[in-house]
């Protein structure tokens, strides 16, 4: 029983340090502010407070998130401008936080005529603060 116990004991501790030894990865955050942002791609996942018409939606003052999680055709590309550029090209694990957004949005998710998996986003807008998480 003492044998199995220290067996038990050296194999804890070899994964202990295995996984101590893997590099921790955190995700890059950028923010820009007072900049025009063009977003287009797929993805499942838009939030905002704003009415959707057919998968149109013009947002004043508000707060937008829009993440693509890494899911099948899942893919954004976002070109950010004045003051700052910035261009972020087919990231499939990426999150876009919005204040002070004005502008026009797509998204296929609250539209009848597209039907697939990972749904078509588009938008145009100006926006106050902007956080890029990828």
């Amino acid at each position: 029983m003492k044998h199995k116990l220290k067996k038990g004991l050296v194999v804890g501790v070899i994964c202990l340090l295995v996984l101590v030894s893997f590099p921790i990865t955190q995700a890059d955050t950028d923010h820009y502010s007072d900049s025009v942002v063009l977003i287009i791609g797929k993805c499942n996942t838009v939030s905002t407070t704003g009415l959707w018409l057919f998968g149109l939606t013009y947002i004043h003052k508000k707060e937008v998130t829009i993440q693509a999680q890494g899911e099948e055709g899942e893919t954004i590309h976002v070109l950010i401008f004045p003051p700052k550029f910035a261009f972020h090209f087919s990231l499939e694990n990426i999150k876009i936080q919005m204040e002070e957004v004005k502008g026009i949005f797509f998204w296929g998710g609250k539209s009848l005529l597209f039907n697939n998996a990972s749904q078509r986003v588009f938008a145009i807008c100006k926006a106050g603060d902007i956080w890029v998480t990828y």
